[in-house]
């Protein structure tokens, strides 16, 4: 049986995507995976590419756009058995030993259902990547992108757990669906990414489900890898993707009862 089914959805990343399929082929972990590529109706010739350099791996084209959750979704159905399900964004470059470092850690911790790696910018500096849940007030400040003159005030401090910079692995509220690794027997019990999100917070949520159901999150250190963090929102404030966040937060607090937690 395959250790890991490893999902990578693209739309228009075009040489993002490619280097980030580059990195993990050139891995030199042990870890068995199949590889699966969403291709999200892009016209940057990525698919192409990918069946031209790696034809082992198995590619949905998407005629039309869909949404996050909705592609890896599509993905995890189809994907042959294994003990773990992998979502790597097309802006993640991986780093050795970053699938065999995840997959003996949730082998021997087999409470976790979902756990994520210490990512890094291209300069080398720390990603906050594991995260408490989200009140109203960072979203707030995110979603006015205030992030840069408030990111030393406490609140934000303690939502970014600036305080699980260390090398040992910890129990966190959420962590980014960026790069996570997720059992499947978990996602059995739980159930799949919400469909209702198009894009952001479907990560959060799938967290939160997973303390909810009695499964635990844990973000891994000693496991690591490279995040050019797009954060298309960000970079244009009034885009598509900034309504996008206003939306997903608004059905993620009206789905949890406006309070997210480990416990109901």
């Amino acid at each position: 049986m395959l250790d890991l089914i490893i999902i990578t959805v693209n739309h228009n990343h075009g040489v993002l995507a490619r280097k980030a399929v580059e990195s993990l082929y050139a891995l030199p972990d042990c870890a068995r995976f199949q590889f699966i590529a969403v291709d999200n109706a892009s016209t940057d010739g990525f698919s192409d590419w990918l069946s031209g350099h790696y034809p082992k791996t198995i590619l949905i084209r998407n005629k039309q756009p869909k949404g996050f959750s909705h592609n890896n979704n599509q993905a995890i159905r189809i994907a042959q058995e294994s003990a773990f399900i992998l979502l790597l964004n097309p802006d993640v470059e991986c780093q050795p030993g970053l699938l065999d470092t995840l997959i003996e850690f949730m082998s021997t911790h087999p409470n976790v259902g979902i756990a994520g790696p210490k990512l890094l910018s291209l300069n080398g500096k720390h990603q906050p990547s594991a995260r408490r849940f989200s009140t109203l007030l960072p979203l707030l400040v995110r979603g006015m992108h205030l992030d840069g003159l408030l990111k030393d005030t406490q609140f934000m401090r303690e939502y970014l757990r600036e305080d699980i910079n260390s090398e040992n692995a910890i129990d966190v509220d959420w962590v980014t669906g960026a790069l996570m690794i997720v059992r499947r027997s978990a996602i059995a019990e739980v159930g799949l990414m919400d469909e209702d999100y198009f894009l952001y917070a479907e990560d959060q949520d799938w967290c939160c489900r997973m303390w909810r159901a009695g499964w635990s999150v844990f973000y891994v250190p000693q496991a690591w890898a490279i995040h050019k963090h797009l954060r298309e929102g960000m970079r244009k404030p009034w885009s598509k993707a900034t309504r996008y966040q206003i939306i997903s937060a608004f059905h993620m607090f009206r789905k949890f009862g406006w309070r997210l937690s480990r416990t109901r």
